[in-house]
């Protein structure tokens, strides 16, 4: 009868130990907010005399985010991503330019590009 007690005795405390220590450290990362992303916002100036007629996409590679708006030659138009993304053609998926915090507010010239 003791070493049936005492068995019983040592479980219990063994089981208290284990349920008092922070082991589920997945459940307390869930309750951490994500950091919100800097957004960005520029402005995109057509090619101009160049003539062509570039589509525009935004995400966190080629390919994938936001796409296409299409910017003509003799226009200028607003957007905004998050920083680590990057703007590329949505034709070629050719990468135009990083968004990086220092783009804010400037404008991007395709007839740099094209």
């Amino acid at each position: 009868m003791k070493k049936t007690t005492l068995f019983l005795v040592l479980f219990m405390s063994a089981v208290s130990v284990i349920y008092a220590t922070p082991l589920r450290k997945s459940e307390t990362s869930n309750n951490v907010p994500k950091p919100i992303a800097e957004r960005v916002s520029f402005k995109i100036k057509g090619t101009g005399s160049k003539n062509i007629m570039v589509t525009i996409g935004i995400g966190s590679q080629p390919g994938s985010g936001a796409c296409c708006s299409g910017v003509s030659p003799n226009t200028t138009a607003s957007f905004t991503g998050n920083v680590g993304e990057v703007v590329y053609d949505g034709k070629t998926r050719r990468v135009i330019t990083k968004i990086y915090s220092g783009l804010n507010g400037t404008t991007i010239d395709l007839a740099q590009y094209y």
